[in-house]
């Protein structure tokens, strides 16, 4: 019987970001968020948190 197998994991998303794309990439401060993630927090590719924050009437991910 063969082991069983793991996804190995994106190389754009680190453990540093808890919240990623639906892509698996990790976001950057001034990129769209999603409407579920306002008011949520998580680390930006760079390792600096940001906060998904309405901008207007558009959520971002903000420093």
């Amino acid at each position: 019987m063969a082991p069983p197998t793991t996804k190995a994991p994106s190389r754009q998303a680190t453990a540093e970001c808890e919240i990623v794309s639906n892509a698996g990439n990790c976001y950057n401060a001034g990129q769209f968020c999603r409407k579920a993630d306002l008011g949520r927090s998580t680390h930006a590719g760079n390792g600096r948190l940001i906060h998904c924050r309405l901008d207007g009437s558009q959520p971002r991910w903000q420093y």
